[in-house]
């Protein structure tokens, strides 16, 4: 009896070059969307909570945390030959910082964050939001109010 492998190999060089394919689609899928966000301050690791939204803007992401009625505005990039490291850098109006994410295997993000005086770390995990847990008012039900303090006593995270 005669096995014939040539139609095999064809087959599996077939699913090779299709998944070849997807595998582009796949690392340009970026951040974009909008997250359930909970965090801690650097310092007394006070928590907080709000809304996260990215956007892709040609090469960038335009980055917006929302805290009840206060917003901070960031820009952040991919790094360079990785879909799973995200920097972004934000300003509050008073001053600036850095924050740093790593991908997560449950397609939340998870890292660290630092304003301009830090010394130390607060952290933060962005939960792809699931539809309903979104306020009219674009804040998460329970979020931390615009009115809670930092270490620095300066309002919501990121002050």
């Amino acid at each position: 009896m005669t096995i014939t492998i040539r139609p095999v190999r064809r087959i599996i060089a077939a699913a090779l070059l299709a998944a070849a394919g997807l595998a582009p689609s796949l690392a340009l899928a970026g951040p974009e969307g909008t997250y359930a966000m909970t965090g801690t301050n650097p310092g007394d690791h006070s928590p907080y909570e709000g809304v996260i939204e990215v956007k892709k803007t040609g090469e960038t992401y335009a980055v917006t945390w929302r805290f009840g009625a206060d917003e901070t505005q960031g820009i952040g990039t991919l790094a360079k030959g990785s879909d799973k490291t995200f920097a972004v850098s934000y300003s509050t109006g008073e001053g600036h910082g850095i924050a740093l994410y790593e991908l997560q295997g449950d397609g939340s993000w998870s890292g660290v964050w630092t304003n301009i005086s830090g010394e130390a770390l607060g952290t933060e995990i962005w939960r792809p939001q699931n539809g309903g847990a979104t306020t009219a008012s674009g804040t998460t039900s329970g979020s931390t109010p615009a009115s809670a303090s930092t270490p620095q006593g300066q309002g919501a995270a990121r002050r």
